[in-house]
């Protein structure tokens, strides 16, 4: 009868037999939860989140070619709900453009599937264009106006600040650390979680919304983990004001803004919905969808080193709207405020951003006529 060779037992039976078919129905039971045991794990195993999940990896200056990046000791990492890992490798810089003197710059260091360890500049097309953030932070951030490289996840983050009076930095040409006359510093950041478990280790005292005045935001007490770490709790603060002017040019359109955690975790912070620090935005959306999925994108180009604990939403209703001067709330504009969920990560979740194996390509139409099998 399948598993387990089940028998029925005959009216009449010995007392023996009766026995013996009880434990042939307990061995398929076992049996049955052994394969449901088997079947849950395995499901457990694939939707599991995408990003690092283990090694003792450190990023410094190549050794071969010391222009290079390089990536020592093993990660082990998951890219569409596989594992895999790789050992001592090493990347070059993207582009030749430099940081310029005195200037501010970082890469996204990324690792593919076979292990190839690759980079992305904190610039629009991540590859050329010199740059000049005023911060070394303000360059982390500005990392998430680019999305990482499909099938790849990130390993770390690198910051260079440019030496004053130098020729400033050449990717390709100088060495990426303070042994090089270019070079004042050189931070290298190793990423040790996957992003998704960044987030709320208790919910906030008192959720986003408008400031004391107007044109400010205000938060609750803050506990967060980031990049693997509980940071300490970030105190209540209701005069914050915007990073930047940025601003949204029509009445009726939508600007938007995630609030992170800075990179020291002391701090919240505004990030714009372009996902560029340090210089006044323009953020134009037509509607509520186009802004919330261009905060969605930077949410999710976001560098691990930060943890979002929000965003804003503003629907305006002046010709020029400017972040920091109009009104959030009232005549000038009405601002919509979400905190993040301070929950456990549900791993019943299989279809969400970084989690799980991506979906397979359905072909169109079949690529050959179908055989037929009766004749």
């Amino acid at each position: 009868m399948g598993k387990g060779n089940l028998k029925v037992t005959p009216q009449g039976a010995s007392q023996d037999g009766i026995v013996t078919a009880l434990q042939e129905i307990e061995t398929l039971i076992n049996e049955m939860k052994i394969d449901s045991g088997v079947r849950s794990n395995y499901l457990a195993y694939i939707q599991d989140r995408d990003g690092v999940v283990g090694g003792n990896h450190t990023l410094g200056v190549g050794t071969g070619d010391t222009t290079k990046v390089r990536m020592s000791g093993t990660v082990r990492y998951r890219i569409d709900g596989v594992e895999y890992s790789a050992t001592d490798v090493e990347g070059d810089f993207p582009g030749t453009a430099d940081v310029t003197a005195n200037g501010n710059g970082a890469w996204r260091i990324m690792i593919g599937k076979t292990g190839a360890l690759t980079m992305l500049r904190a610039t629009a097309d991540g590859t050329t264009v010199a740059m000049n953030y005023a911060t070394a932070e303000i360059a982390l951030l500005s990392i998430a106006q680019l999305a990482r490289t499909a099938g790849t996840v990130d390993i770390g983050y690198l910051m260079i600040h440019a030496t004053n009076g130098q020729n400033g930095f050449t990717p390709q040409t100088d060495v990426p650390a303070t042994s090089d006359t270019n070079v004042d510093v050189a931070t290298y950041y190793n990423v040790r979680t996957p992003m998704l478990d960044n987030g709320f280790t208790a919910a906030p005292s008192v959720g986003l919304s408008e400031g004391t005045n107007d044109d400010e935001y205000a938060y609750g007490t803050i506990n967060v983990r980031t990049n693997g770490l509980n940071v300490a709790q970030i105190v209540a603060d209701t005069t914050i004001a915007f990073a930047q002017n940025d601003v949204v040019t029509t009445s009726g359109k939508y600007g938007g803004h995630l609030f992170v955690t800075d990179v020291a975790g002391t701090a919240i912070l505004s990030l714009a919905a372009t996902g560029i620090a340090g210089s006044a935005q323009t953020v134009d959306y037509n509607t509520l969808d186009l802004v919330t999925a261009a905060l969605d994108a930077v949410q999710l180009a976001l560098p691990h080193i930060f943890t979002v604990i929000g965003r804003e939403t503003n629907l305006t209703a002046k010709a020029t709207f400017t972040y920091n001067t109009d009104d959030l709330v009232g005549t000038d504009g009405q601002a919509t405020w979400t905190d993040e969920v301070a929950t456990a990560y549900d791993r019943t979740v299989v279809s969400g951003a970084l989690v799980g194996p991506a979906p397979p390509t359905i072909p169109a139409a079949t690529a050959a006529a179908a055989i037929d099998l009766d004749g």
